[in-house]
């Protein structure tokens, strides 16, 4: 039984060790890479993660097929620079130290600025004094980028905001925009009529969409 044991180890360690020689010293975290707007400064860090066990840790990146637009450069883990083509550039990129090397193809994107759209194009409240606040309406927002962060900037305290993800949807999604809901805190408010507008904008996006919003305000109804 003590042989049989000790073959039985023996076996476990030798499985170990062919598992960890097989384990990749270097590999990709990035899979994708973020639209790059043509004229527009671009920065994006590769993620590439090396085994534990490497005596050294640096990685160093070099493209081995294809080429960056005109205007960008591989800068340690980086891609930066100001494009200077539009167009869909792929290429094959290698992370790569003392213990390995990995290969991962990754494509860029390089269009012209995003554009946001936003829907419906004004919001409309109304409010009677001593009855339950409106319910909340809701913006659509779309745009000519995937996963484009955008925030939505109210000017008026009596107007909240609320954002469901912050970022258009992915070219996966089943979605076609996301959705920011919009309140209104009217119970401070004196009778009348209130305008402002919601701002809707991104970095680098061609326009910022401006939402006017109007609330009216009734007085209370009179005691009989």
């Amino acid at each position: 039984m003590s042989f049989i044991r000790k073959a039985r180890r023996l076996a476990a360690l030798i499985a170990l060790c062919v598992a960890a020689s097989a384990a990749p010293a270097v590999w990709f975290n990035t899979t994708e890479l973020p639209w790059a707007a043509v004229g527009e400064a671009y920065h994006t860090d590769i993620q590439a993660q090396v085994d534990g066990a490497c005596p050294l840790g640096d990685v160093s990146l070099s493209i081995v097929e294809g080429a960056l637009p005109r205007g960008l450069t591989v800068q340690g883990a980086s891609l930066t620079g100001v494009p200077k083509q539009q167009g869909v550039f792929p290429f094959r990129l290698r992370a790569a130290n003392a213990c390995g090397s990995a290969d991962r193809t990754l494509m860029l994107r390089v269009t012209g600025k995003p554009i946001l759209r936003v829907t419906p194009e004004a919001l409309r409240f109304e409010y009677r004094a001593g009855d339950p606040v409106p319910r909340p309406l809701t913006l659509l927002v779309a745009g000519t980028w995937p996963e484009f962060a955008y925030s939505v900037t109210a000017r008026e305290p009596w107007l909240r905001v609320r954002l469901a993800e912050g970022v258009t949807p992915s070219t996966n999604s089943a979605l076609s925009a996301d959705a920011a809901t919009v309140e209104v805190l009217p119970k401070d408010l004196v009778p009348g009529w209130y305008e402002t507008t919601l701002v809707v904008s991104g970095d680098q996006a061609a326009s910022s969409p401006e939402i006017p919003v109007k609330l009216h305000v009734l007085p209370p109804p009179l005691a009989r």
